[in-house]
């Protein structure tokens, strides 16, 4: 059962939160999202892209190139976001109720980056209703869904180039939140692929009767962290400037509570869970037993690293540049296995 009605107030100084201010705290408590401007350096942007087209096999100042418009690149390094960029992590545990309820092993960065390069075929003047997009969903291919769930619990989002608007923004629907979170709190045995019993997707099916949509938007170096129940949905690059994102995975240690005897135990993520579904405590409990596996992207991404590890051996060898890839010796996928704690066998 629920609490009636969601009466707690969120004061960031008394909460003690490290990075975020009243005015992000407030923003993610009515949007369900903060963005962190520069969080990450220059430099480090700068280092990690060194590589990006020579993987791409595609020249950055000859569009006649780019020829396709999107592509997953697999991960050839990761590294801590601790250490890779230490307000972002701090803002993480602001979020999830202190960095220690971050999981151990999660939290990592890499270079396997989502890029939307358009197409010469797009009508530079086309306007889509973003109601209309057909990629909306929630991230999580890799475990079953719950309110509660432990399991990709922030949807993160680096910039690692300019993003503007009509160059393939990321598109976020902060009023889809609590209607996520009322279908999860609704289906307690949870959804393995966010399906109703017709098999059609929830997540497109519920951003069509929304309001509220905003576009990702930003400088190389900002960071989007959104609470794990947004909806969101790639679109369409018309100008056909790079655009070049990724997607950390950051777990959690334990399931988020919803139920607490203290308000003040709350974690902001939790807090705005109750708060999109008007509630001060929510008692809910799953019906079948948490479960993760191997993630259906990690194939995708496989087609392409033979092909990769390859062009960077010869630019490594042509330019005296460093050549580091986890897939030197064949593909190695474990360390993302190990990262979100999937069991081997899945």
């Amino acid at each position: 059962m629920a609490s009636e009605g969601f009466t707690i107030k969120v004061d960031a100084k008394k909460r003690g939160y490290k990075v975020l201010t009243q005015e992000q705290v407030d923003h993610f408590m009515e949007k369900g999202y903060v963005k962190l401007p520069g969080a990450i350096p220059e430099e480090t942007m700068k280092k990690w892209t060194a590589d990006l087209w020579v993987r791409l096999g595609m020249d950055p100042n000859d569009k006649s190139t780019w020829d396709k418009e999107e592509l997953h690149m697999p991960t050839h390094k990761s590294e801590s976001m601790k250490t890779f960029a230490p307000l972002v992590y701090e803002a993480c545990g602001d979020l999830l109720g202190g960095t220690d309820k971050i999981a151990a092993k999660s939290n990592y960065v890499g270079n396997g980056f989502i890029c939307n390069l358009g197409s010469p075929d797009f009508d530079p003047n086309e306007r889509v209703d973003p109601r209309d997009l057909t990629n909306w969903h929630v991230d999580g291919d890799w475990f079953r869904h719950f309110l509660d769930c432990e399991c990709q619990a922030l949807e993160t989002l680096i910039l690692w180039s300019d993003v503007e608007d009509r160059a393939g923004p990321t598109y976020v629907n902060p009023d889809g939140i609590a209607k996520v979170a009322a279908w999860l709190r609704d289906h307690p045995e949870g959804s393995d692929t966010m399906t109703d019993e017709n098999g059609d997707k929830i997540v497109p099916k519920i951003v069509k009767s929304c309001n509220v949509f905003e576009e990702c938007i930003g400088k190389k170096g900002d960071v989007f962290l959104c609470h794990p129940l947004m909806p969101h949905s790639r679109q369409k690059n018309y100008i056909r400037n790079e655009r070049f994102i990724t997607n950390p995975c950051v777990n959690r240690n334990e399931p988020y509570n919803l139920n607490r005897e203290n308000p003040d135990d709350y974690c902001l993520v939790e807090l705005k869970t109750l708060h999109d579904l008007n509630a001060n405590a929510v008692d809910y409990k799953p019906q079948r037993e948490r479960a993760r596996w191997v993630p259906t992207t990690l194939t995708r991404a496989n087609k392409t690293i033979e092909v990769e590890v390859k062009r960077m051996k010869e630019y490594s060898e042509k330019t005296g540049a460093p050549f580091e890839s986890v897939h030197a010796n064949g593909i190695d996928n474990t360390w993302l296995i190990k990262a979100r704690d999937i069991p081997m066998t899945a």
